[in-house]
Formats: structure tokens, sequence, C-alpha cells
């Protein structure tokens, strides 16, 4: 009897120690990423695609992936009014390259634009089974600078957002 005791205590125990997995739900917000929309100069008030951008990161071997259905040089060429760029999780800053018609085969209508954002990094404890995430704030006395290689290509840069805490919402607005 003490024996048939002893191992359903033993099996008692044994299972309260289990617990449920856990599992991130794939709709838990993330790190976002700093969401740019494009403007049109000659109609600044509507969006407008920017044609053949490709951006790449300071320091980076490739452009940033936005085709991930292309093969090529196409994979890299973002034909939309809106992009999404990654901002360092280990640095307060970053800098991208932002090639305008990247795919023309006339030298002279490739434009090269250069954005560092300027920010500081919050961590924020989503669960246990997530971990954390980073939230971002654009510096409020220079989030940005631009640089060009000849004649820039964006012609005004406007801060619609300081606190990147979300995907759903434009941070930055660039007029071409």
């Amino acid at each position: 009897m003490k024996k048939i005791i002893s191992i359903l205590l033993l099996f008692a125990f044994g299972f309260s120690s289990c617990e449920k997995d856990d599992i991130c739900d794939a709709n838990t917000p993330t790190t976002p990423r700093l969401v740019i929309t494009f403007y049109d100069d000659i109609d600044p008030t509507t969006p407008a695609p920017v044609l053949n951008l490709k951006v790449q990161g300071d320091g980076e071997d490739t452009p940033i992936i936005f085709n991930s259905g292309a093969v090529g040089e196409a994979q890299y060429l973002a034909n939309t009014t809106s992009i999404s760029l990654p901002l360092k999780t280990n640095g307060d800053t970053v800098t991208y390259k932002f090639t305008y018609n990247a795919n023309s085969p006339t030298p002279g209508a490739i434009v090269v634009d250069y954005l560092t954002f300027k920010y500081t990094r919050e961590n924020i404890y989503v669960s246990r089974a997530c971990g954390f995430k980073m939230n971002f704030v654009l510096d409020p006395l220079e989030p940005y600078v631009h640089t060009s290689d000849g004649s820039p290509w964006m012609l005004n840069i406007t801060v619609k957002n300081r606190n990147i805490v979300s995907e759903n919402e434009t941070h930055l607005d660039i007029v071409f």
C-alpha cells in the first residue's frame, strides 16, 4: 500500500511541475520599422509612387529586399508610395543610401541621397513567450541628416511622428 501511495505521489508531483507551452502569437506587436511615405512635388498632398528605389544600409553588403518573389536586381527595387525600414537595435543612428531610378540605363538619371536617422531606443518587455521588443524615438532636434551625391532627389523631408511604436502609421514624409 505504501508503495502505491509513493508512486501516486511521485506522479502527482511530476505532473504538477509541467506547464503549458509558451507560444508567441503571430499578432503580437514586434519591433516596429520606420515607415516612410513618398509624395510628388507636383501634388504634395497625395502619396505618389517612387519608381525603382533601391535602399541599402551603410556597411551592408546587400540592399533591402522589397520584392521577395522577384529574382536578381528586381528584388531590391521598390515601386510604391510607402516603404518600411528597420532601425538598428544596438545603436542610436543608422544611415541608408536611397538610389532613385536605380535600374536606369542612363547613368545621369540615377540619383543617390543618404539619410542618417538619429534616435533613442526603448526596450519593452512583451511576454515570456515573445521576449522583448524595441521602440524608437527620433531625435527631437536633429532626427535625420540628409546628404546627396550631386543634386538631391529628395526635396522636402517632414517628420510626421517621432515615436516609432507601430508600423500602422507614417513616421516620415518625403517629397521628391
